[in-house]
C-alpha cells in the first residue's frame, strides 16, 4: 500500500506526527547542546554562591559547620584556607597555594578551572579571595585591610556533576517525547472521531447505495449530520443519488419494457415456425424423403433452441435489477435439488457425486439465484465429461464469506481462455459436440458479482476443472 491509498485522517496524522516528532527532536538537540554548553557555568554559579554566602560570615565555626553541611548534601568539597593558616586542617594544597599566590601578586579576585587530581579524576576547583576588612583586624591583627588573608576554595566532583545534570538532561528530553507522541495519540484519536470515522460512515453509506441504485431498489438519503465538508459531500451524493435513481428508474423500465416486447415479438414467430413445422411434419412427412424431414426437424430444433436462448437472455437481464424473494438460503437444500432434476444424467453416465454432509446456510440470499449457480456448474461437470463423471461439490469457511468450489474430472480447458469461458455467448466448443446457449456461466458470473463474489475455475486439458466462487455470508441489501 502507498502513501497515496492511506485514509484522509491517517495522512493528516502522519503530517502531524512528523512536524510535532521534528520540533521535538530539534528541541532536544537544542536543550541538550545547550544543557552542554552551560554545564561549566551552572557549576561556576553555584560555586560563587556558596563562596559568597561564606565570605559573609565572620565566625569561624560557623563556617565550619556550614562548609560540612554543604559536603553533605552537594557532594562539594567546601573550605576556607590560608597561605598562613591557624588551623592546620585549612592548609591549602598545591593548587589553592598556587592560585592564592596568583591572587597575592595580581591583586585577582577569583579563579576556576576543571583539573585533573591525584585519583585521575577530574575536579571543578574554585577559588574566591578572602581579603581583610576592618571587622577582620580585631582577630587578625597582623594583616591590613584589603590585604588577602586567605580564600574560600570549592571542589566539585565534575564527571560526577556532569553524569548527574545529564541523566537530568535526559528525563527531560523523555518527558518532552513522551508528551509529543502523547500529543500524536490524542490527535489521532480526534482525527479518528472527527475525520475518518465520519468518512468511513459516509463511504459505507454510499456503497450500499450503490448497490441499491444499480439493483434498481429504492434509496434513502444518506443522513447529514454534520455542515462541514462531510456534511457537505453527504448531500452532494444525496443529489446525485436522486439525479442517478431517477435516470436508472426510467432505463430500467425501459429495458424491462423493450426486453419483454422483443421477448414477446420474437417468440411469438418462432412458435409459428416451430408449429407450422410439426405440422408439415405430420400432414407431408409421407411426401417427403428423409433429406426434407431432416430439414424440418432441424427447423424444429432451431426454434426450440431460439426459444430457450431467448428466454435465458430474459432471465440474464434480470440479474442484479429484479429482486427476487429474499431469505436464508440452505445450500445443502439446493444442491439436493439441482441434483434432483439432474437425476436422469446422472443415472445415464452413471456419475458420482461427493457432497460434505452439512453445507452453510447464506443469509438473506434469492434462492432462485443460488439455484441458478449450481445448477450451471454441475450441470456443466455432468455434460463436458467424456467418461464416467466424478464431481465434488464443497467449501471452506473464510471468515466473512464461503468459498465454494465445483470440482469434475472432465475435457477441461486450457487456461488461456479462463476469461473467455465467462463471456456471454463464448463457447470453447462446437455446438455438435457439447450443446448449450454459452449463456450459463456468464449468468453464473453475474450473479456472484452481484452478490459481491468473484468467481474464477482451474482447469488443464483432460485432466478436469475446478470452478471457485465466494458468496457472503450474509447479502447486503
Amino acid at each position: 500500500m502507498s502513501l497515496k491509498d492511506l485514509g484522509i485522517g491517517t495522512k493528516l496524522i502522519l503530517a502531524i506526527t512528523v512536524v510535532i516528532v521534528g520540533i521535538s527532536a530539534a528541541g532536544s538537540v537544542v536543550i541538550y547542546t545547550y544543557q552542554k554548553r552551560s554545564l561549566d557555568d551552572q557549576i561556576l554559579e553555584r560555586s560563587r554562591t556558596v563562596a559568597e554566602l561564606l565570605i559573609q560570615i565572620e565566625d569561624h565555626r560557623l563556617i565550619s559547620r556550614v562548609a560540612s553541611e554543604f559536603n553533605e548534601v552537594t557532594g562539594y568539597t567546601l573550605k576556607q584556607t590560608s597561605l598562613e593558616p591557624v588551623n592546620p586542617e585549612n592548609s591549602p594544597d598545591e593548587f589553592e597555594a598556587r592560585v592564592m599566590e596568583e591572587f597575592r601578586r595580581n591583586g585577582n579576585t577569583e579563579y576556576y578551572a576543571v583539573v585533573t587530581g591525584e585519583d585521575g579524576r577530574r575536579y571543578f576547583r574554585y577559588m574566591k579571595a578572602l581579603r581583610t576588612k576592618e571587622s577582620c583586624i580585631s582577630c587578625h591583627p597582623g594583616y591590613r585591610v584589603g590585604e588577602l588573608r586567605g580564600s574560600i576554595s570549592v571542589i566539585a566532583p565534575y564527571d560526577d556533576v556532569t553524569s548527574a545534570m545529564r541523566r537530568n538532561t535526559l528525563s527531560v528530553l523523555v518527558i518532552l517525547q513522551l508528551l509529543a507522541f502523547s500529543t500524536v495519540g490524542v490527535l489521532y484519536y480526534l482525527s479518528r472521531r472527527i475525520v475518518s470515522e465520519p468518512l468511513n460512515r459516509l463511504i459505507g453509506a454510499v456503497e450500499g447505495s450503490a448497490r441499491e441504485i444499480q439493483r434498481g431498489e429504492e434509496v434513502k438519503d444518506i443522513p447529514v449530520s454534520s455542515g462541514d465538508e462531510i456534511g457537505r459531500l453527504a448531500t452532494a451524493f444525496n443529489n446525485l443519488r436522486r439525479s442517478l435513481s431517477e435516470s436508472f428508474k426510467r432505463k430500467n423500465e425501459a429495458i424491462e419494457s423493450f426486453v419483454y416486447s422483443i421477448s414477446h415479438d420474437l417468440k411469438a414467430p418462432l412458435r409459428s415456425i416451430e408449429g407450422f413445422s410439426i405440422a408439415l411434419m405430420e400432414d407431408y412427412g409421407d411426401r417427403l424423403n428423409d433429406e426434407g424431414r431432416h430439414y424440418l426437424n432441424r427447423i424444429v430444433s432451431s426454434a426450440r433452441k431460439m426459444g430457450v436462448l431467448i428466454d435465458e437472455l430474459l432471465e440474464y437481464s434480470r440479474i442484479g435489477r429484479i429482486s427476487l424473494q429474499r431469505g436464508d438460503v440452505s445450500i445443502s437444500s439446493v444442491v439436493e435439488l439441482v441434483l434432483e432434476d439432474n437425476l436422469y444424467e446422472i443415472n445415464r453416465k452413471g456419475a458420482k457425486i461427493t457432497v460434505p454432509p452439512e453445507l452453510p446456510v447464506v443469509k438473506n440470499a434469492e434462492k432462485q439465484r443460488i439455484y441458478q449457480i449450481f445448477s450451471n456448474l454441475i450441470s456443466n461437470a455432468l455434460k463436458y465429461n467424456d467418461g464416467v463423471p466424478e464431481i465434488e461439490i464443497g467449501y471452506r469457511d473464510e471468515g466473512d464469506h464461503y468459498l465454494f468450489y465445483v470440482r469434475d474430472n472432465g475435457i477441461g480447458f486450457d487456461m488461456k481462455y479462463h476469461d473467455k469461458i465467462f463471456e456471454i455467448f463464448q463457447r470453447l466448443h462446437r455446438e455438435d459436440e457439447y450443446g448449450g446457449t454459452g449463456v450459463g456461466l456468464a449468468m453464473v458470473k453475474k450473479i456472484v458479482e452481484t452478490y459481491g463474489g468473484r468467481i474464477w475455475a482451474e482447469s488443464e486439458p483432460g485432466k478436469g476443472s475446478t470452478f471457485y466462487f465466494t458468496l457472503p455470508k450474509e447479502v447486503r441489501d
